[in-house]
């Protein structure tokens, strides 16, 4: 018997892949002809799509949440002991349902595009729709064959497996997949406006215009994105790190790196009109960059915890990532002689040189990523041999890059358009400098003695400064702040974020306590400034797993601090048991406990003890970034309203 859910699902499907290419011949009959009418049609397959697919969506999450085996994917990931609520996340916990999700904010993308837009930029829309709706077939066609949640299932078997154990430890499941898709989703908009703009010749400021704001948005998911990524890696799999160079979690800050470029390299388009084919190589490269990590992410290439290991969707996203990269270079060779930049750079000493400079660094940074990423796939591809590259490679490579980034940020921001005075740039940073000094001294009286911790400190605290002074000085004088310039103080504020995370990157790394303990009940452990004692070993038994808890007290200088409950978990169809670590965190550093092995008999449990300085600035940072980012957006709107 087929399950209703199949049935809707499938008709919704076929529906968008049937008014997509509608919309697709009408937009292009209305850019030919600047027809209003065929215009319309195309808008009212944009809004059908974005119907059916919100549809589908409920129907899977509808599934899910009632356990109805009948559906391809919820035999695959559901589970009758699963708690709804892992059991309504899990719609993106496996391949078919994150293509589902993935289909479904496309959708939505589109029609909030052609909405806003909807009497606006006549020439441009057609174009625009066209190549989202293009987009669109794409991912309903792997919906629709290689990658369909909604194939029934005979017989309809009584359970299933459950969502990856990994995926159903921790809440943050159900923010971090959704705000990376934002983000990758979010960059088909720009790149829609950039593809739309070099078809009809429309190479004025106004595409980037249009699209800074979309990118903006994208680009904050994006960073939210690995920001929780980091912090769920951190929290659940036991190891007290958050980033390790996987090569999945380098597919995610690849378009982060070039979208960052890009955000800034419009500036100076904007102010200067300089850098146009840039800027376009930029956003192309951002949104291609997008796919190729959903690509190596879902096709089944690599092998991480991140990846959906078993996938026949692979070939198919070459195919669209090959027609993207043709589009984009054939556009752009075919318009070359429009692209001549009307400004040009006047003098080194220059924001708009800052600015150039910053860009150069960004997409290094990003191809040694990428060079890192898919070398090992390449010389497996040709050679037959599995290589690797691993944290050592990208740390000694990239290093060097941030640290220039980080003093740009400061430095490039004091500079002005056009042309700077030296003797006026030397006495802004003259206090700034000062602070600098007495910091990195500071740090390095107070037993801080590794090189590169004391260089990260100078340049944050030059950077840091730099900003402040100046948001100090025009609050002082004008009692405004944001609302002067909402778009470069919220941007302030962003890098101050960026600082932030730096500083916790850079303690955390380098002065974190290891070590591995067994204790029994009632014996302690001395680490650093903190003493362990293990209370208790007990079993508690949940719906979905089993769980063996240690009960633990922590001590800071021989007073109570906190007590700690790290956990087995051990599900019944996962051979080896899954850790919980527990983590008590403060401004300066987290005390994080793995429980690594028990022997309940003997009451006697072994323990990975670490003491991370600093790692909670990372998730600030975050929250920072989000903040200046907001600041950007809206704060005009909030004063238009006042």
């Amino acid at each position: 018997m087929i399950s209703p859910i199949n049935w809707i699902g499938n008709l919704c499907i076929y529906l968008c892949l049937g008014s997509s290419l509608f919309g697709i011949v009408a937009s292009y009959s209305a850019s030919r002809a600047g027809n209003e009418v065929q215009l319309k049609r195309a808008r009212m397959a944009v809004y059908v799509n974005f119907f059916a697919m919100t549809t589908a969506t409920l129907a899977m999450v509808f599934a899910l949440l009632t356990n109805d085996f009948s559906v391809g994917y919820v035999a695959n990931v559901g589970a009758r002991e699963t708690p709804r609520f892992f059991a309504a996340i899990s719609l993106w916990s496996s391949l078919e349902g994150s293509i589902l999700l993935w289909g479904w904010l496309l959708s939505g993308y589109t029609a909030l595009c052609v909405y806003c837009y909807r009497s606006d930029f006549k020439q441009l829309m057609p174009w625009v729709i066209l190549t989202l709706l293009s987009l669109g077939v794409f991912f309903y066609l792997v919906l629709a064959i290689p990658a369909n949640p909604f194939q029934s299932v005979y017989p309809i078997p009584d359970n299933g497996p459950g969502p990856n154990p990994l995926l159903q430890n921790h809440w943050l499941m159900s923010l971090h997949p959704p705000m990376l898709y934002l983000g990758y989703v979010g960059m088909s908009v720009p790149f829609a406006f950039a593809v739309a703009s070099m078809v009809t010749g429309k190479l004025q400021d106004t595409w980037i215009d249009i699209t800074r704001r979309w990118t903006l948005v994208a680009w904050m998911f994006l960073s939210i994105a690995i920001i929780l990524g980091g912090w769920w890696s951190y929290a659940v799999l036991g190891w007290g790190g958050y980033w390790a160079w996987d090569p999945v979690e380098n597919a995610s800050f690849m378009p982060w790196l070039t979208g960052t470029a890009f955000l800034h390299s419009i500036m100076v388009q904007q102010r200067r009109q300089m850098l146009k084919i840039w800027n376009l190589v930029l956003i192309c490269t951002t949104f291609l960059l997008t796919l190729l990590g959903t690509f190596l992410t879902r096709s089944g290439v690599l092998d991480s915890v991140h990846a959906f290991t078993e996938s026949g969707i692979g070939h198919y996203f070459l195919v669209c990532i090959g027609m993207a990269l043709i589009v984009s270079v054939g556009l752009m060779v075919w318009r070359a002689p429009r692209f001549k930049s009307e400004g040009r750079l006047d003098h080194p000493l220059s924001r708009e040189t800052a600015f150039l400079l910053g860009n150069l660094l960004f997409v290094c940074f990003c191809f040694v990523v990428l060079l890192g990423t898919l070398y090992p796939l390449i010389v497996e591809a040709l050679r037959g041999i599995k290589v690797s590259v691993g944290e050592p490679f990208f740390n000694q490579m990239t290093g060097p890059l941030a640290l220039m980034i980080l003093a740009l940020m400061g430095v490039g921001v004091a500079i002005p358009w056009k042309k700077g005075d030296p003797k006026k740039l030397l006495k802004l940073l003259v206090w700034p400098s000062l602070l600098m000094v007495a910091i990195t001294v500071l740090s390095f009286v107070l037993g801080i003695k590794k090189g590169f911790v004391l260089v990260t400190i100078a340049l944050v605290t030059l950077s840091f400064s730099i900003m402040m002074f100046e948001m100090i000085t025009v609050f002082i004088t004008s009692g405004k702040l944001f609302s002067a310039k909402p778009k470069r103080y919220g941007g302030f504020i962003a890098h101050i974020g960026i600082l932030l995370i730096a500083i916790g990157v850079v303690f955390s790394k380098s002065y974190q306590l290891d070590n591995q303990v067994s204790l029994k009940q009632g014996e302690t452990f001395q680490i650093g400034n903190y003493k362990i004692q293990l209370e208790k070993l007990y079993a508690n038994q949940e719906p979905q797993r089993f769980e063996i808890i240690a009960r633990t007290e922590i001590f800071k200088n021989e007073k109570p601090l906190a007590s700690l409950n790290p956990k087995l978990n051990f599900y019944a169809n996962n051979r080896e048991p899954i850790g919980s670590p527990a983590v008590y965190s403060t401004i300066t550093g987290d005390i994080y406990l793995t429980l690594m092995a028990f022997e309940h008999d003997k009451f006697q449990a072994t323990f990975r003890v670490m003491v991370i300085p600093a790692v909670s600035w990372i998730w600030v940072g975050g929250g920072f970034i989000m903040t200046g980012v907001l600041i950007s957006l809206l704060w005009p709107k909030i004063e238009e309203v006042k």
